[in-house]
């Protein structure tokens, strides 16, 4: 067994399915087969030599890139786009991919390569193979180029006019051809060129590393290329892309040296990389700038024990802007937020835009906690005065969310996701700035993990609907039920409303679940109405975000048709806050159900900013007075502001419902104050529409 298939052979992952392939691989003696270490190839098959026709002393320690042009089909960089597979490779994953590969002889090689992670004796390797693209040409004949068939006299002149400078070197690196480019190139004439060491016009020091990795390449594979600075006559310096392959020629050694001018190509790339560094808009760094800042700043706060903040801010009532003027106004607000910022004079901050209305500044060597707040502050008085654009004054605030480094973390990823978190916290905080705290975390995973349970929730048939009715303080009669949504998570824990709907509405759930809630209320009530032959009414809830969709009153109109309910035994239940989000097109939509038939009641009637003034103007005809009222019966102060609602609801010839009647008393004394409704524990329990009976719906 040969030196190849015995290091072959010693080849092994512990991943059965790598384990398998390998073993495939062993046994196609087709297959063009290498064996990588690192970067450096340590071993290849037979196949493998003549399809690069190169020899084994040339292949062995060569890199995948010294056989691969400089720039990919694609055009990315050959070396960049090599190392990038070989270290994914290198963390376990199988890796295949499109390649143009180069011979020794210079022929372009489209290759399909496939590489897998695998372990030897030495340690951690890679075996790679070598599929050609083209299948048909799987063993041709070699096809001359027709180099060989051409005049030397018309190489000579080829190469003499050719656009990239060549020169050509002896044995002992002296220049011994040139031509016109290279002259032209360097400002120095043929005479000046010729005879001079080649290793001068490198742009290597004779002691550098660069120098000594270049003439070990040439002996160890024939070939070298790479960057190089070179000096033209003037004493002005040029980057150049260089390749130097070693010849030999009838016992004679030559290298053969081209490079081209790449200084308009270096510009261009420093022009994209400013570009790709800041924000086009208002000037600022960009996300990627601001990770590498903060990568630096957390360096330096490790190595000299300084303390940082990461300050993310987020600007309060923006999206009105956008809204109300259009993104052209709003990027204008952007550009003069970013010149306050940058005018603030904070010393310490290095000052980004991530994108949207969020802006984050990394604060360097902090005194203590006091200092940080203090900054802060001076970013909050920053929105004291107006923005004025086009004679339009425009009034912003910011909420602020700060992480510490390196005690709430030392990674850049996580500090801003830290400082993001405390910054939503801040919006529901008073002073609008919050440092962050482990709970924040805690309390964010425990949200994002509920939203994802709620994805589920549905299909998973965990929403339920409890019924609870609603009595006349006269008679006892019942006139109807509230139909209440309810999360059955698990046997044991069951959610009630108030703590999973805005989540619903946040991520958009809301529309389908609130339809569902709908029909299914109409049809229960429709079902009893039957039953019993009493004209119930479904009370179901509506939000906000179902009022201001454009098809609600169409949903509302199929809930009706598909359970045969009545419009007048619905009413739809909507709280204050939904009356002043759009007025407007709320009260379009509420027109067109009280044109159905619906009935509409506002629901937790004073517990909110209430809108009085809206009530005479709108469709309503009911107020729900909110159970706080009913707790406060007892107290004389209690007893009047109930009756103060009740008296309102009269004024306004609407009926009333309180809500949270709890004991007899409160039930007599509401009896006391007027003609109306009553719901809450003394009459019954929400209950599932199963557990409904006959004796539900008798007299209270």
């Amino acid at each position: 067994m040969g030196p190849w298939l015995t290091l072959l052979a010693q080849l092994d992952s512990a991943q059965p399915e790598i384990k398998r392939q390998l073993d495939s691989w062993r046994q196609d003696e087709c297959a063009y087969l290498a064996i990588l270490k690192g970067h450096s190839f340590i071993g290849a098959s037979q196949g493998t030599l003549d399809y690069f026709h190169t020899q084994r002393d040339s292949f062995i320690n060569a890199t995948p890139y010294d056989f691969s042009p400089r720039i990919q089909a694609s055009g990315i960089n050959s070396i960049e786009q090599a190392q990038q597979l070989i270290e994914r490779v290198h963390q376990g994953e199988v890796v295949s991919t499109n390649w143009l590969h180069m011979s020794q002889l210079g022929r372009e090689l489209p290759t399909r390569v496939s590489m897998l992670p695998a372990t030897h004796q030495d340690g951690q390797v890679i075996l790679v193979r070598f599929d050609p693209a083209d299948r048909r040409a799987k063993r041709r004949e070699d096809v001359s180029n027709g180099f060989d068939r051409l005049p030397p006299q018309l190489i000579s002149s080829i190469l003499e006019d050719s656009a990239e400078a060549v020169y050509i070197s002896n044995r002992k690196h002296k220049v011994i051809a040139v031509n016109k480019a290279m002259c032209r190139i360097y400002g120095y004439s043929a005479d000046q060129l010729l005879g001079r060491s080649s290793l001068e016009l490198q742009g290597f020091c004779d002691i550098s590393e660069r120098q000594t990795d270049f003439l070990q390449s040439l002996e160890d594979r024939g070939s070298w290329q790479g960057e190089t600075l070179k000096t033209r006559s003037d004493g002005s310096q040029f980057p150049a892309w260089e390749s130097c392959r070693k010849l030999q020629i009838d016992g004679e050694t030559f290298y053969v040296t081209l490079f081209s001018d790449i200084s308009a190509k270096k510009r261009l790339e420093s022009r994209l990389t400013q570009q790709a560094m800041v924000d086009t808009l208002t000037g600022l760094p960009n996300r990627h700038q601001l990770k590498l800042q903060l990568d630096q700043a957390l360096v330096i706060a490790q190595e000299e024990g300084k303390l940082g903040a990461v300050i993310f801010m987020d600007l309060n009532g923006f999206k009105n802007v956008n809204d109300c003027f259009g993104h052209a106004t709003g990027d204008k607000v952007l550009q003069l937020v970013a010149a306050r910022l940058e005018a603030s004079c904070i010393d310490k901050a290095s000052i980004a835009r991530l994108g949207g209305d969020e802006f984050t500044l990394v604060l360097s060597d902090c005194q203590d906690r006091e200092e940080i707040e203090a900054i802060s502050k001076q970013l909050l008085a920053i929105f004291d005065a107006p923005f004025e654009i086009n004679g339009q004054k425009f009034y912003l605030g910011t909420s602020i969310g700060i992480a510490l480094f390196p005690k709430h973390s030392d990674q850049a990823a996580q500090l801003l996701s830290f400082a993001d978190t405390a910054m939503y916290c801040a919006k529901k905080s008073p002073t609008h700035v919050l440092f962050y705290d482990s709970q924040m975390h805690r309390d964010a995973q425990y949200k994002l993990k509920t939203i994802n349970d709620l994805r589920h929730a549905f299909n998973l048939d965990q929403f339920k609907l409890a019924y609870q009715v609603i009595v006349n303080l006269d008679g006892s009669q019942v006139i109807g039920v509230e139909a209440l949504l309810r999360w059955h998570k698990s046997e044991e824990e069951i959610v009630e409303a108030c703590d999973f709907v805005p989540l619903l509405e946040e991520t958009g759930l809301l529309i389908n679940i609130g339809q569902w809630v709908l029909t299914t209320a109409c049809e229960q009530v429709a079902k009893w109405r039957a039953d019993t032959g009493k004209p119930l009414q479904a009370c179901v809830n509506v939000s906000a975000t179902q009022l201001e969709h454009p098809d609600f009153v169409q949903q509302v109109t199929r809930a009706l048709i598909s359970s045969g309910l009545p419009a007048k035994g619905l009413v739809l239940e909507i709280t204050e806050s939904a009356l002043l989000r759009q007025p407007k097109r709320v009260k379009n939509t509420l027109l067109h159900l009280k044109a159905l038939g619906v009935s509409i009641a506002i629901d937790d009637f004073g517990a909110g900013l209430s809108s009085l003034s809206k009530l005479g103007s709108l469709p309503i005809d009911t107020l729900k007075i909110d159970a706080g009222f009913a707790e406060r019966l007892n107290e004389p102060q209690g007893r009047e502001l109930c009756q103060a609602m009740i008296q309102l609801a009269q004024a306004l010839k609407i009926q009333f419902v309180v809500e949270g009647v709890e004991t007899l008393e409160q039930k007599q004394i509401l009896a006391g104050m007027g003609q109306g409704f009553a719901q809450g524990y003394f009459y019954g329990y929400p209950t599932a529409a199963e557990q409904f009976t006959k004796a539900n719906f008798i007299l209270h």
